[in-house]
């Protein structure tokens, strides 16, 4: 089994929002930067929140409308209470959340599970965590690092405003005898953890399981880890999770990658509400499993789910593109529960990303890679592209990437090849004919096809390519410090015919931008946090390093954590918008 992926992680710091008009049928950019693509005829100016959140502005001139009192904060260009302000500022960023270790199968020891918690408001923040509806002792379970440092210190009290803890889930009952394989594999959490559970919650393949509960004062953004443990941990995968807030009654399900000589496709769907019922219209015949009975493709199916509950699929046939309507809002978990990416390479990582619903899906992405693992800027990254509806048709700027699509039906799904630094536009016609893209790291041993070799550097990865529909202003991430090697990934858009500046904490303004295609809409820098387990760039007399960073422009842009060791890697965004970019819904399934 390989070493495997994911403990750094980005995460949402604030958003503004400025006003945009539709594009036509290929006819500009993906309206970005708004606070809800479907609000047709928006002025040109109106209220905006200033880029800490804490003063109304005015989105033409940046004059003070207001100042929000200190127990308030902005939210969708008006004073209210920080929760409500989250919710309407339709970002990562929240005050209720559901999360579940993605242990697909038993085939996985139940090793040490995390999330990453950062206070983003300017109020201490009060956690609580539940089970099946009874509260979990945090007391020996949250910690916090400094800054460019892994030794953990144990944190009592709320977490004080923009910073960060590491909050220790679970991990296995160390009362009941395990297996000389599981024990193998096992990774336990750091000396002097007491995890706030010991419980398995999530079942071994196809079943129905329970997610934790986690609820706070004011908002925060949370990244869920398994196992924790940095490079060594074997099979690790990061997640951004999102709030409850953001959560919606239609999706289409999108699975890490195709089932091979390692993993098969994984699924998870999450209910907040008793009586939620999930009816789900597959595009491959669902397989029965324990207390879920199975479905032909294209035969709808409905499953019942309470609070707290999961429905988890795992098996031989991909559900991606699959459509899931249910009577209350859901969330959605795609995986892979050890993928060969591509097929016949060493070594198998396990895979999971939070997958936003369809409303909002992008029509329009601008994507590039990690810094390439060897300096060749051509190193093969395989995308993945998932069309909701018939006839979608596909533009790329400045060409087209081999092997991808120029025509999608509804459920297709596309892999296709780009070089890490042969950067890319991709949009379809218009918003009702949204995509969804995601980017993959390859195994570390190289690509027998190809003969491209890697010297063992990285693994399978999978990881959501932000639409520019839902780009930020602001964002703070935590680098894990335990890989050699990171690489910050930045992409901006033009807003009002001009390029913001990006600051980042340890470099300040960014200036080493590149064009993304031929229409100068979009560019792209990358930053090193690290290099051979050493510092990363410098920028005059300050030095980039893992840990705890922050970035913020004027205008939108997005940023990508990647990391890589020894047979390991991760990828996650540094936080997202979640505004309703699709107008018209799917037809409901019936």
């Amino acid at each position: 089994m390989a070493l495997a992926a994911a403990l750094g992680f980005g995460l949402a710091a604030a958003c503004v929002a400025a006003c945009g008009k539709d594009r036509g049928d290929f006819g500009g950019p993906e309206q970005s930067f708004v606070v809800d693509a479907a609000t047709e005829d928006a002025p040109e100016c109106g209220f905006q929140c200033s880029l800490d959140g804490r003063s109304v502005i005015d989105s033409c001139t940046g004059s003070v409308v207001e100042t929000c009192k200190p127990e308030l904060a902005c939210g969708a260009g008006r004073c209210q209470e920080p929760c409500a302000a989250a919710a309407a500022d339709k970002s990562s960023n929240g005050c209720e959340f559901y999360f579940q270790m993605p242990r697909f199968t038993a085939e996985h020891p139940h090793s040490c599970y995390a999330s990453y918690i950062v206070n983003t408001s300017t109020l201490p923040v009060d956690i609580s965590l539940e089970l099946e509806g009874k509260a979990l002792d945090l007391s020996k379970a949250m910690f916090r690092t400094n800054p460019g440092e892994t030794t953990l210190i144990h944190h009592e009290g709320p977490i004080p405003a923009g910073q960060s803890v590491v909050l220790f889930v679970s991990v296995r009952d160390p009362n009941v005898p395990r297996s000389a394989a599981d024990n193998q594999t096992f990774v336990p959490c750091p000396d002097g953890v007491v995890p706030a559970s010991n419980l398995e919650g999530v079942p071994s393949g196809t079943g129905i399981g329970t997610s934790y509960h986690l609820t706070t004062n004011v908002p925060v953004a949370v990244a869920t880890v398994f196992p924790f443990g940095g490079a060594a941990s074997f099979i690790p995968s990061a997640m951004l999770t999102f709030p409850v807030t953001t959560w919606s009654k239609q999706h289409v399900i999108v699975d890490g990658w195709e089932e091979g000589q390692g993993g098969r496709p994984a699924t998870q769907i999450l209910a907040s509400e008793d009586g939620t019922e999930v009816t789900i219209l597959p595009k491959r015949d669902i397989q029965n499993g324990r207390g879920v009975v199975g479905s032909p493709a294209t035969v709808p199916v409905t499953y019942k789910l309470d609070k707290g509950q999961l429905l988890q699929f795992v098996q031989s046939d991909e559900l991606t593109g699959s459509v899931v309507d249910s009577t209350k809002p859901t969330a959605i978990i795609g995986g892979n529960t050890c993928a060969n990416i591509p097929a016949k390479a060493a070594a198998c990582d396990l895979l999971a990303q939070q997958i936003p619903p369809f409303e909002q899906w992008g029509s329009e992405y601008a994507a590039v890679a990690y810094r390439p693992r060897m300096g060749n800027e051509h190193e093969v990254v395989p995308y993945r592209i998932v069309a909701a509806r018939d006839g979608t048709r596909l533009d790329y700027d400045p060409v087209v990437p081999p092997g991808a699509p120029i025509m999608m039906s509804a459920g297709d799904v596309v892999t296709f090849h780009s070089g890490t630094g042969d950067a890319f536009v991709v949009r379809s016609q218009d918003v009702d004919h949204p995509i969804y893209l995601s980017a993959h790291m390859s195994g570390g041993g190289g690509d027998p096809a190809t003969g491209a070799t890697y010297g063992a550097w990285g693994d399978p990865e999978f990881v959501n390519v932000v639409p520019s529909g839902q780009y930020l202003n602001a964002y703070s991430f935590y680098a894990d410090p335990t890989f050699a090697e990171t690489s910050l990934v930045l992409v901006r858009a033009k807003s009002r015919g001009a390029f913001s500046d990006v600051w980042l904490e340890c470099a300040g303004n960014l200036t080493a931008w590149k064009p993304i295609g031929t229409r100068g809409e979009y560019e792209f820098t990358r930053v090193d946090l690290s290099r051979r387990s050493g510092p990363g760039d410098v920028f005059g007399t300050s030095v980039c390093r893992t840990g705890l960073q922050r970035a913020k422009s004027d205008g939108p842009f997005t940023a990508t954590l990647w990391g890589w060791d020894r047979y390991a890697s991760y990828a996650y965004p540094g936080g997202m918008a979640q505004r309703k970019l699709v107008k018209t819904p799917l037809p409901p399934v019936r």
